[in-house]
């Protein structure tokens, strides 16, 4: 093919004509021209076909993570809602005046009330994607606000978070000195027969100070789970953006 070019070019010269030779001249560096940005239109194409592979590639892990996270968030709200119904049914029967035996299971929902459900997210492939330079680059700008809105986010429920336990375990320090351990856990794993005391749990019902915790232990568990249904808004925004790379 260059053989071929460069014949043409001699036959002009050779006939002295020289204007069609520049015409041709000109013509063959355009063709040239053209060939090489047909060439570097094709490499980016290839270049991006690669890069939204890729990007897919992490949007899928990242869905997978986020799902997996919710997964486990949903189990957390449901557990802060028990705890929460657990304390207002207690709430309902504190009082100097209690008369002991009103009040059914008293040991399990007091148990109830001690316990912490502490989410946990894994977020590995979102620190993978803010650490390698990608969460700048994806393609999907909306996501993008969202991961983004969700670090600020996370940051304020890891430190409500930190309240959380913090306010539980002076909780459990109260049930520790004030109630009978034995009975509450009785039904635990280690199976422990129930306590030879005579005090009883349903005592804690006429304390003051044990309705102070209790209601403070409601709004503790309240604002937590405040928290986490708007983690859950948010993460199932994440997850529907994700879902957009497989239209």
């Amino acid at each position: 093919m260059i053989r071929f070019f460069r014949n043409i070019r001699q036959r002009l010269l050779t006939e002295n004509k020289f204007t069609k030779y520049l015409i041709y001249a000109i013509g063959e560096i355009l063709l040239v021209v053209i060939g090489i940005l047909i060439a570097l239109q094709i490499n980016n194409w290839n270049e991006n076909r690669k890069l939204l592979r890729e990007e897919k590639a992490t949007i899928a892990s990242l869905k997978l993570e986020f799902q997996k996270n919710l997964g486990q968030l949903e189990g957390d709200i449901g557990a802060v809602n028990a705890f929460i119904n657990a304390a207002e049914t207690l709430l309902e029967h504190t009082g100097p005046d209690y008369e002991f035996g009103t009040l059914k299971d008293v040991d399990s929902l007091v148990s109830m009330t001690a316990r912490m459900s502490v989410w946990d997210p894994s977020l590995y492939t979102l620190g993978n994607i803010k650490s390698s330079g990608k969460l700048s680059n994806l393609s999907n700008e909306e996501l993008k606000i969202l991961l983004i809105e969700w670090e600020t986010f996370y940051v304020n429920l890891l430190d409500w978070g930190d309240f959380y336990v913090d306010r539980g375990s002076t909780y459990f320090d109260f049930l520790l000195h004030n109630s009978l351990n034995r009975n509450l856990f009785s039904g635990g794993p280690f199976q422990l027969s129930p306590s030879k005391f005579e005090q009883s749990n349903e005592e804690l019902l006429r304390k003051l100070e044990f309705e102070n915790y209790l209601t403070n232990r409601v709004f503790i568990n309240g604002f937590m789970l405040g928290y986490y249904e708007e983690a859950k808004t948010r993460i199932i925004a994440i997850i529907q953006q994700c879902d957009s790379y497989d239209d």
